[in-house]
């Protein structure tokens, strides 16, 4: 090949006139040498591959050994006497997996929600109504979604109903938080809801207390009694018994009076034929003063016994059956977020029903609290 180049640089009579045509000449040559050395390399090679493969497809382990290497093992194939056992087919260790396994699953469809209807809170989310502890009084009057009848820097106070009864919802503030609510069930006043009779005060507050039982349990009950009210009854005996000293003053005052004038007209009358008639005349208008005398501190005593009789009445009355004023049903700490007290009233003429809710206050940190 060598030779062949010279030969060519022979011909050309000039290096630099032709130095061109010796650049395309020996860049076809380089060409031409990596082309066969690629061909000559890579056949064994692509081969073994091939061969390879067909063994991992029929299972034949032999195929994978050289082609010398399969002479020399192999053997005589004249002498039926040195044909070895066929081995058993080859088969993976491994299991071959399905097809659906590496498949894709179908896209899950989401699920259809409505932006305009957002999802409904939970009853355990609110500690009242629709409200929680701490709420600012923007947040209340949102959560109500209403007007409130009075609004102050402290309070709103809703005209509304609970468990179908009608009620004024008062909303109380500290420091722009809630902390306390009041449920009226009776307005003695009748302004803003109707007052309720005792029989109906205590109806409703048998209702309310079991449905708080059945929400929060069993209440720690407590109930106030006080004595019935002798107060008049009392007034009147003090009364009579005064009056009743009074008119034994005054007759006592009659009878020396009605005494000093009967001598007065036994000596006027000494002489005269008519004597008892005319005494007796004459003593009439203050006899008559001092019967009607005795006959009013005779009704004064009697009025008196009646009250005193009333009062001993009323006192063994007060033993046996208590009068009661104040029933209270209390939950406290309930679901540890509140305090809820029921309350029924019955010391005015008009009962006062209502509930009251308190938020529950948190522990307190220091170490060094005082119980004091």
């Amino acid at each position: 090949m060598g030779l062949a180049f010279a030969a060519d640089w022979a011909i050309f009579p000039s290096m630099d006139d032709f130095n061109w045509k010796r650049i395309l000449i020996l860049a076809g040559a380089v060409g031409l040498l990596a082309y066969v050395g690629i061909v000559l390399v890579s056949a064994p090679v692509v081969e073994h591959a091939d061969e390879v493969a067909r063994t991992a497809e029929t299972g034949e382990i032999a195929a994978l050994l050289p082609v010398n290497d399969q002479e020399t093992l192999a053997p005589d194939s004249a002498s039926p006497e040195s044909q070895p056992e066929a081995e058993p087919a080859f088969e993976p260790f491994w299991n071959l997996l399905d097809d659906e396994i590496w498949e894709d699953p179908p896209p899950e469809e989401p699920a259809h929600e409505d932006p305009a209807t957002p999802p409904l809170p939970t009853e355990d989310e609110y500690h009242f109504r629709r409200v929680r502890w701490g709420m600012s009084p923007d947040e209340v009057r949102a959560a109500e979604d209403a007007s409130p009848a009075h609004a102050g820097s402290r309070a709103l106070t809703y005209l509304t109903t609970t468990v179908e009864l009608p009620c004024r919802l008062t909303y109380i503030f500290q420091w722009d938080a809630l902390v306390r609510i009041h449920l009226a069930f009776s307005d003695p006043e009748g302004r803003d809801i109707p007052p309720l009779s005792l029989a109906q005060a205590q109806r409703r507050f048998l209702f309310l207390r079991e449905q708080l039982r059945q929400r929060y349990g069993p209440p720690r009950e407590r109930t106030i009694t006080v004595p019935r009210d002798v107060t008049a009854l009392q007034r009147r005996l003090d009364k009579q018994d005064e009056l009743a000293r009074q008119y034994d003053h005054e007759i006592a005052i009659a009878e020396e009076r009605l005494q000093r004038r009967r001598e007065t007209l036994h000596t006027r009358y000494e002489r005269w034929q008519r004597r008892d008639e005319l005494i007796a005349r004459d003593l009439a208008p203050y006899e008559r003063d001092l019967r009607d005398l005795k006959t009013w501190k005779k009704e004064a005593l009697e009025t008196a016994a009646h009250a005193s009789r009333r009062i001993q009445e009323n006192k063994a009355a007060d033993q046996r059956e208590p009068l009661v004023a104040i029933m209270f049903a209390r939950w406290s700490n309930a679901r540890d977020l509140q305090d809820i007290e029921l309350r029924l009233d019955m010391r005015a003429q008009v009962p006062r029903l209502d509930i009251r809710y308190r938020a529950a206050l948190p522990p307190v940190a220091s170490e060094d609290f005082d119980e004091l």
